[in-house]
């Protein structure tokens, strides 16, 4: 698996919840990473990680806005499941983020095909 590209420094730990900056991250622009895993436990049988970039943006004169620029996902595996299957899911999901229909989904807000 190729590593990533994105630099990502910590910022900050909170039990089960880590926060990274990009490098490019500012007070003025905030550019972040929100990580979070649930364990299971006790009776539980699915694992649960949660991933989420949020970035701050501008508007067409260059102001900041209050609103956020937020990709997330939520990745639930069965630990009794196969890897295989598992293998195969994140297969599909990479595809689909580096696809054409997943920028057009986010530029254009339509449906993959």
């Amino acid at each position: 698996m190729a590593a990533m590209t994105t630099v990502l420094e910590e910022f900050s730990v909170n039990g089960n919840s880590k926060t990274y900056t990009v490098s490019s991250h500012t007070t003025v622009k905030p550019q972040l990473v929100i990580s979070s895993r649930r364990v299971p436990g006790q009776n539980q049988t699915v694992a649960e990680n949660t991933v989420r970039v949020v970035y701050a943006t501008v508007d067409s004169a260059g102001d900041p806005i209050p609103d956020r620029v937020s990709f997330g996902a939520t990745l639930r595996v069965p630990i009794y499941g196969a890897s295989a299957d598992v293998t195969a899911a994140k297969a599909v999901f990479r595809d689909f983020v580096a696809s054409d229909e997943f920028d057009a989904m986010v530029s254009a807000q339509s449906h993959p095909a």
